[in-house]
């Protein structure tokens, strides 16, 4: 299969796409209006890669809908859980240049591990990996690394030093946990040495200038902000990343033909525009099957993870790709092996505007009869669906109202702060007639969910979550539940 690769990497795929480039870019940029539009999405880039070549990009709606300023070529979206895909590669790389041994245990790059779990399980690079370390994937590690932001290397070692198995084993189950972990391993003794590795070993040789771990490198008006589509109309959601809380797991800001340029090198085994820019066989050790999985998502099936990879198929083509979604923003990053194509596309939106934009792409290039058409009758229905999606979360957001009943103590009552060793600390403050939370960069307007038990829906977790005050017998808040983890107030 290698050969193959190879050989047809050298051809340049030449056979692979035949349909005149004017007539299929002109209905991609159609669908593309229709999409935003339709509402479905307020702003998207997309790139498009044959063989070694980035053949077309182009850009749809706003990155703000509150200024109006549009989408270019050049704007920046978060990418989320494709981060994975980078990472993953990176280690590969790592190991080909002999500084890592992937079959090795965990622990001979974390000593600090010895006598746990980690140890006891000997859990592998490999393992980490192909998700299948087999570790429950607990909650101190995920919330401190991709939402607060609040940790240093050693007390995320700390933390994992308590983690238990899971009850499945060590089975392919889908997570951040495992490439956290990597990325301590890669980071060395810095906090986030990880984004150095992987600056070093994938972004620089690809001249992947515009992907990015820094959100500080950026000015806010190179930056797609977050939306909700569900809203009507579709509002701006506040941008809650930080260079503190990009993690290995899903840590990058980029562009549409940045991550082309990632998807060229890996159709091409290391090779773009002619130059072996880097080795094949680690690129394609990320490919290959690791760990079976059978998961229907949207229009893949997916069969098998590589590492950094999902392995499936689109309407019977193989199909590797890594997705990627946050509030207010999805990415559909994938390829075509036997084909030589692959499509990114970005949004600010958490929407699968993305994947139909992908679909129509890939089936427009392979020649398959009556795309623009049946991709119409698809968008029909994701209006639909969306129109539906609107009118439940507009019932949602009334019920939620309805629980805002008087609270047993003033909210000024519940401000302070609350500590927990595993979960870090929460700050309660009073912002005129409301509460809002903290925890490290994360952050989050309180609303009364239940008021009889003085409970408080808080969204820091990426999703709306229940905390729980807890009142002594005098009456007075001696702390709060949250993520099932007891929080003391700081006296």
């Amino acid at each position: 299969m290698l050969l193959r690769r190879l050989i047809c990497g050298a051809l340049g795929y030449v056979i692979a796409v035949s349909v005149h480039a004017q007539e299929w870019q002109t209905n991609v940029e159609e669908f593309g209006e229709h999409l935003v539009a339709s509402g479905a999405v307020p702003g998207m880039a997309i790139a498009v890669v044959q063989g070694e070549q980035i053949i077309y990009r182009h850009s749809f709606g706003v990155a703000d809908i509150h200024t109006g300023r549009k989408v270019d070529d050049d704007t920046y979206f978060y990418i989320a859980s494709s981060t994975k895909a980078l990472t993953a590669t990176a280690a590969a790389l790592k190991a080909a240049h002999g500084h890592l041994d992937l079959d090795k245990p965990v622990t001979n790059y974390l000593p600090e591990l010895a006598g746990s779990e980690w140890e006891s399980r000997r859990v592998t690079l490999a393992e980490l990996l192909s998700m299948r370390h087999g570790m429950k994937d607990d909650w101190p590690v995920v919330l401190r690394t991709a939402y607060t932001g609040n940790y240093t290397r050693s007390k995320l070692i700390d933390l994992l030093g308590s983690y238990q198995p899971s009850e499945n084993g060590k089975s392919f189950h889908y997570d951040n946990l495992g490439y956290n972990v990597i990325g301590l391993v890669l980071g060395g003794k810095e906090k986030q040495g990880w984004k150095q590795v992987v600056h070093s070993e994938v972004l620089a040789p690809l001249g992947m200038n515009q992907t990015t771990s820094k959100l500080t490198e950026l000015k806010i008006e190179q930056v797609a902000m977050p939306h909700n589509i569900a809203s009507i109309p579709t509002n701006r959601l506040t941008l809650l990343k930080d260079d503190e809380n990009l993690h290995a797991a899903g840590g990058h800001f980029s562009t549409a033909s940045s991550l082309a340029r990632f998807v060229s090198a890996h159709i091409n085994l290391g090779t773009f525009q002619g130059e072996q820019l880097l080795p094949a066989a680690p690129l394609h050790l990320t490919q290959r099957v690791h760990a079976k999985q059978d998961r229907k998502f949207g229009d893949y099936q997916r069969t098998g993870w590589g590492y950094g990879w999902d392995i499936g198929r689109y309407e019977g083509e193989l199909l590797l790709h890594r997705f990627g979604a946050f509030p207010g923003y999805r990415t559909h990053m994938s390829f075509m092996p036997e084909h030589g194509v692959g499509v990114v596309v970005l949004a600010n939106a958490s929407t699968p505007a993305v994947d139909l934009m992908a679909n129509l792409v890939y089936e427009t290039l392979l020649k398959k009869e009556g795309a623009q058409a049946r991709f119409l009758d698809k968008l029909k229905v994701l209006e639909q669906r969306l129109a539906g999606y609107r009118e439940r979360y507009a019932k949602h957001l009334e019920e939620r109202k309805q629980r805002a009943a008087p609270l047993a103590h003033p909210l000024e009552a519940y401000t302070g702060s609350y500590d927990n060793p595993e979960l870090g600390v929460m700050t309660w403050r009073l912002n005129g007639n409301y509460l809002e939370v903290q925890m490290g960069v994360a952050h989050s307007p309180a609303e009364i969910y239940d008021a009889k038990v003085n409970a408080f829906r808080i969204e820091i977790t990426g999703g709306g979550r229940v905390a729980h005050f807890l009142v002594d017998e005098s009456g007075s808040i001696t702390g709060l539940r949250f993520l099932e983890r007891e929080f003391k107030r700081r006296l």
